[in-house]
């Protein structure tokens, strides 16, 4: 009588679209955990094709995706674009695979906030604010940035640019000095990217998958891991999804996003 011998296999998870919007936290942690409680997984790819998004979503991915790889290897596969917290989230596995196409980098963090102070005086609209503290209204649309506002937040957004940083600089084996020269918000091509450091190879997703059974000693049989999606989603994804990121793009007052 023969036994079969399951070898294993090789979870896939994508991460496509914008983070904190099309791709949430709260959508792919169950993934992650899926996969690492899995036993017959034996590796897994993140495939990312991502601009980047939120800071909160980014940071809370990351972290799950290094709980991941401390459990099985996690190979990231850029296709297309690896940009800012998409590039962070590659920099949580064990080796970084990109298209020869693919667009890496993006390196920083960046916050968007609208001034209507104009606008609101041609409406001849009057805000009243009552705080209790310099800084509680710090970047509201109603009133133009001080100086101390913009040394505060600037300080702000260099405490989380430091953490990429340091994640880059460890999770790709470089100089810390060395990274924060090419981590000006630069985008580079993959074969750019290589010889930067920020990449180990250039290669298919067929490179990627020998690459991650290789690590996860399996076969390389492929199970794709994707959040549920209701039926409302299913209907108007495609017409109203697009509208949607972009209203909530436009409208957010207080962004502090990697991208």
């Amino acid at each position: 009588m023969f036994k079969i011998f399951n070898k294993g296999k090789i979870a896939v998870i994508k991460i496509h679209g914008t983070i904190g919007s099309a791709v949430k936290y709260e959508q792919i942690l169950p993934l992650i955990i899926k996969a690492e409680k899995n036993k017959s997984v034996k590796a897994v790819i993140i495939d990312i094709n991502s601009p980047g998004g939120g800071v909160t979503d980014s940071d809370l991915i990351y972290s799950s995706l290094v709980s991941l790889n401390k459990a099985k290897p996690v190979i990231a596969y850029i296709q297309g674009l690896g940009a800012s917290g998409g590039y962070l989230l590659a920099c949580a596995s064990k080796y970084i695979i990109a298209t020869e196409a693919s667009v890496v980098g993006s390196i920083g963090v960046i916050s968007i906030r609208p001034v209507l102070v104009d606008l609101l005086n041609n409406l001849g609209v009057k805000v009243e604010v009552n705080k209790t503290g310099e800084f509680k209204d710090s970047g509201s649309i109603w009133r133009k940035q001080t100086k101390n506002d913009s040394k505060y937040l600037q300080e702000f957004i260099d405490d989380y640019y430091e953490r990429f940083l340091k994640i880059v600089s460890t999770n790709r084996n470089k100089d810390y000095k060395e990274t924060k020269e090419i981590a000006d918000g630069k985008i580079y091509w993959a074969p750019k990217a290589k010889e930067l450091g920020l990449v180990d190879d250039i290669g298919d997703f067929n490179s990627v998958i020998k690459l991650a059974a290789k690590e996860g000693n399996c076969s390389e049989k492929l199970v794709v891991y994707k959040h549920k999606v209701s039926l409302f989603n299913k209907l108007f994804k495609n017409a109203a999804s697009g509208v949607y990121e972009t209203l909530v793009d436009k409208l957010s007052t207080d962004k502090i996003r990697l991208v």
